[in-house]
């Protein structure tokens, strides 16, 4: 098998700051159960840096008061869970994400906006992460929200989950300073990574679940 995104995944946490979001949910899988990633609606990460130190896994509970559930994981380990009482009004309401067609973490996609920043020169200090469907209700899409030190977005970069590829940037303003990309920008395996993630992507889906549940039953073949 050749190394590409799977060979990325499988680096050591300690190799980005944070977890990425395959880590988070492996952990609502250990910790919850394997089954509720079945039901995932969102993931979402605030102020990444570059990877946020709390994710929050929304999953599809017709039993909840508000048809949804959240669960929050940072460091390795779930640290809250709730029923919001408000109901889901997001973008794909009740679709949950296909793994079968997830090949592009967090710390993958962050490579592809640092890039995209990079041309447009724009310097960020943090990243938003959003993951959804999209609007279809299909394909799986990252979408990054680029902060300035006050948090407020500087613009936004969408990148299909499947394919890795940029299906819609904003960018509402310009910086020559900020952590990444105009600023400076990520060195090393990030960079790197950004180089090539658009020849690496392949199906990967039983991969995936895999990383995140130790077993591989969605490409299996039928009996």
């Amino acid at each position: 098998m050749k190394m590409g995104l799977i060979a990325a995944l499988l680096l050591p946490l300690a190799a980005s700051a944070g977890e990425t979001a395959y880590q988070a949910l492996r952990t609502v899988g250990a910790e919850r159960s394997k089954e509720l990633l079945n039901h995932v609606i969102e993931v979402k990460g605030r102020n990444g840096a570059p990877q946020p130190t709390v994710w929050t896994v929304l999953l599809n509970d017709p039993l909840a008061r508000g048809g949804v559930r959240e669960i929050e994981i940072s460091k390795g380990r779930v640290v809250s869970e709730r029923t919001p009482v408000k109901a889901y009004i997001g973008q794909g309401e009740g679709i949950v994400l296909n793994f079968t067609r997830l090949n592009l973490d967090s710390e993958g996609a962050f490579a592809v906006a640092e890039e995209e920043a990079r041309n447009a020169k724009v310097g960020f200090f943090g990243v938003d992460y959003l993951l959804r469907c999209d609007d279809n209700g299909s394909a799986p899409v990252w979408v990054l929200q680029l902060l300035d030190p006050q948090q407020h977005s500087l613009g936004s970069v969408s990148i299909a989950a499947d394919t890795g590829a940029v299906v819609a940037k904003t960018f509402s303003g310009k910086t020559t300073k900020g952590s990444w990309a105009a600023g400076g920008g990520l060195k090393g395996r990030l960079v790197r990574f950004s180089d090539s993630v658009g020849r690496s992507m392949r199906h990967v889906g039983g991969n995936v679940e895999e990383f995140m549940t130790g077993e591989r039953t969605l490409d299996k073949p039928a009996p």
